[in-house]
């Protein structure tokens, strides 16, 4: 069974903003009163008060600082990043022109100072995960609120083309081959000089594998290398 103060504790946990803060640490304090009240003509243990006294110093903590914060002008973002699934990550890189980022309970936090906010008070924060070429932006209006909250979406790159040629094992262009990226369905068949250009289904710099065939002797090529660059295949016979 799950007792009352478990619940606060819960819910506070899912917390991110001074006042809402205080307002769970005030309640919690009053339940551990009402505790100590039930005892029917018993003193009130000492450790009952220093114990709600805790909890309230704690609560009030987050409010002061936010005071402390608002009569400097700072600002204080928390952002959240999600993966293309929508499930915070914790493992992506958050890059920000004003302020320096900080990470902390699982999210990332950055202070603006007044003298570093943009004249349309406009913040644009971005993060990435480059091993997984992911990649996304918010903009944070900084107006009243000085404890805004944002969530960055993680999405690829944007895929490029792959280019090169084809050519036989005497250095000839070969007309009429057909390329593909290994793992997906769409071709493009080589010019007559034995040119082509595809979609590489990845970002720039990333990985692929190209495959080329002809019909003519069942030639066959296969290489590897970043997309966006520039590939030469040279067919042989399987």
């Amino acid at each position: 069974m799950t007792m009352p103060w478990e619940k606060v504790l819960e819910v506070a946990s899912r917390l991110t903003h001074p006042y809402s803060i205080a307002a769970i640490a005030l309640v919690f304090a009053a339940y551990v009163f009402w505790q100590a009240s039930r005892s029917k003509g018993k003193a009130i243990p000492p450790l009952f008060f220093v114990a709600a006294t805790a909890i309230v110093v704690l609560g009030l903590a987050p409010i002061l600082a936010a005071t402390y914060l608002q009569s400097r002008g700072v600002y204080r973002v928390r952002l959240t990043v999600l993966n293309p699934n929508g499930v915070p990550t914790q493992d992506a890189e958050v890059i920000s022109p004003q302020g320096e980022v900080s990470k902390t309970n699982g999210a990332w936090e950055l202070d603006v100072a007044p003298q570093t906010r943009s004249e349309d008070a406009e913040l644009i924060v971005s993060a990435q995960r480059k091993q997984d070429y992911l990649t996304g932006s918010t903009a944070i209006k900084l107006a009243s609120d000085y404890y805004p909250t944002a969530t960055i979406q993680l999405k690829p790159l944007a895929s490029v083309l792959v280019r090169g040629a084809v050519f036989d094992d005497h250095q000839r262009p070969v007309a009429g081959a057909t390329v593909a990226i290994e793992g997906y369905a769409e071709t493009s068949a080589t010019d007559k000089m034995g040119n082509f250009a595809l979609e590489s289904h990845a970002a720039q710099g990333q990985m692929v594998t190209l495959v080329a065939t002809s019909e003519k002797g069942g030639q066959f090529a296969k290489k590897s290398g970043p997309a966006g660059d520039s590939f030469e295949l040279v067919l042989r016979k399987r």
